[in-house]
């Protein structure tokens, strides 16, 4: 699977739309600071090496897709969807420190001896210090990044103990697995299984 240059257009533009829909102003500051630190890398990094999203703009097109999914499911569930858009957007741009880019992608020193999870968690911890924003704030939001592996054995450091959180790591789940058979799908021929 490889995103069109539209299909990539059209997929940042509606990543932009969904960081104008996260409405608390804290998390407002902590993603807005984050991603213009990010946001050329989110854009056209890949979401793995492997396995799902492992293409130019994979990156960008998994939290994008999983952006959309996370809005149905906030029509369903009763959510603070500030919280679970901001969690969605920020979840896997440690990536972009773990990989080493778009074309080939390896991980990087940081990225063998840290992760993405401890990387972006560190930093989402130093932007709520720098902007004065502590407490529960922080602490959702890190317990968001922190979980959504969303077992032990998959890298979490910690399991996932809040409705956002719970939703984040099913959304990336279900998202890196459509990902994932899609591609399964596209090298089988017609009527074959």
């Amino acid at each position: 699977v490889q995103l069109t240059p539209a299909q990539a257009e059209e997929t940042d533009e509606n990543h932009k739309i969904f960081i104008e829909k996260v409405e608390d102003d804290y998390y407002i500051q902590i993603e807005h600071e984050m991603t213009k630190n990010h946001y050329i890398s989110l854009s056209n990094y890949p979401a793995a090496t492997k396995n799902h999203h492992e293409y130019a703009s994979g990156l960008l097109h998994h939290t994008t897709s999983m952006l959309r999914v996370g809005e149905l499911l906030s029509t369903v569930y009763s959510v603070n969807t500030s919280l679970l858009y901001a969690g969605i957007i920020l979840h896997d741009i440690g990536k972009t420190i773990e990989l080493s880019g778009p074309i080939l992608p390896k991980y990087t020193v940081a990225g063998k001896l840290l992760g993405h999870i401890s990387i972006i968690n560190a930093e989402v911890a130093e932007t709520c210090k720098n902007l004065g924003i502590n407490g529960e704030t922080s602490v959702l939001l890190q317990h968001m990044i922190l979980s959504h592996h969303g077992q032990y054995d998959f890298g979490s450091p910690v399991l996932p103990m809040t409705k956002e959180a719970e939703l984040l790591h099913f959304i990336d789940n279900i998202d890196s697995r459509m990902n994932a058979i899609d591609k399964a799908l596209n090298a089988i021929e017609e009527g074959e299984f």
